[in-house]
């Protein structure tokens, strides 16, 4: 499995709106436990499908301890292309984005510099592998990498459900090693560390949590470690609205993703929305900008 860490900065979340209406989510003093099958079959109906959605929003983040504020809006043709603009508070725009299954493309307004490649050179960028599947679940609040078929075990924790994916008990060493949080601490000693995960596939170095809503059974928060790769990425979910009376989304959304040399936190807010109108995704490069090169 791969991910998509650049990307995360467009991810969503909605003010209210007069097409939008508010879903109440209880939170009971005492959960009643669930088997796996269940929650699975809850979460699989949470499924929605579109074909355009395009989106405006606020966000704060933060780089490696480097904090920035800005806007943005996303295009998306369901499993084809993803098109993003980033905009200062003022208005300017300063990187517009277009991604494909195979391929990426950028422009730097500030700077005046283009970027044409593949969408795995993402990795150059961000540290993190990336997968055209996983990025639109993201952007839109899919549980992403979500098999139904396969074997999970359920729990609760703190007033929520909680979804897991099963692993060996080497595996679930090599997590302990990494910290408590379901995020990566990556503070383990190589040899230890190298010995809990040797000859375990790297499909199986996996682990995937949804918690869910006792009530709704949308995600409340969602998180993936890559053991092998020692990334992680997790997201947390609020303010669920329903948009035309069918698409349910979450307006307000913190993104916190590590790696064993990188941080990242993205608070996302969203400002408009609209469901299945059609839309274009211009991109033109300059003859006056000059090709990117990484620093």
């Amino acid at each position: 499995m791969k991910f998509g860490l650049n990307i995360t900065v467009l991810v969503l979340a909605i003010a209210l709106s007069s097409c939008a209406k508010k879903r109440e989510i209880a939170k009971p003093a005492r959960l009643q436990n669930k088997s796996p099958k269940y929650l699975v079959k809850k979460l699989s109906e949470q499924e929605q499908n579109f074909d355009y959605l395009f989106a405006k929003f606020t966000a704060r983040s933060n780089f490696d301890d480097r904090k920035l504020n800005f806007k943005g809006s996303i295009r998306i043709k369901s499993d084809s292309i993803i098109w993003l603009s980033f905009t200062k508070l003022g208005g300017v725009e300063l990187v517009r984005m277009v991604l494909t299954h195979d391929s990426i493309k950028f422009i730097n307004k500030w700077d005046k510099e283009y970027y044409k490649g593949k969408l795995s050179d993402l990795e150059d960028f961000s540290g993190v592998n990336v997968e055209y599947k996983i990025i639109e679940d993201l952007l839109i609040g899919k549980p992403f990498d979500f098999d139904p078929d396969e074997k999970y075990k359920s729990s609760n924790d703190n007033y929520l459900y909680l979804l897991s994916s099963k692993a060996k008990s080497k595996v679930r060493k090599a997590t302990q090693m990494m910290g408590e949080d379901s995020l990566l601490t990556l503070e383990m000693k190589d040899k230890k560390y190298e010995k809990a995960v040797s000859k375990v596939p790297e499909d199986e170095l996996i682990l995937k949590n949804y918690y869910l809503f006792p009530k709704s059974f949308l995600l409340a928060k969602q998180s993936v470690n890559l053991i092998a790769h020692q990334q992680a990425i997790e997201i947390s979910y609020d303010n669920y609205e329903i948009l035309d009376e069918v698409y349910t989304f979450a307006f307000n959304q913190i993104i916190r993703i590590v790696s064993k040399d990188k941080s990242s936190r993205f608070d996302i807010k969203y400002t408009s929305i609209k469901i299945n109108e059609q839309l274009d995704f211009p991109f033109k490069i300059s003859k006056k900008y000059v090709p990117f090169k990484k620093k």
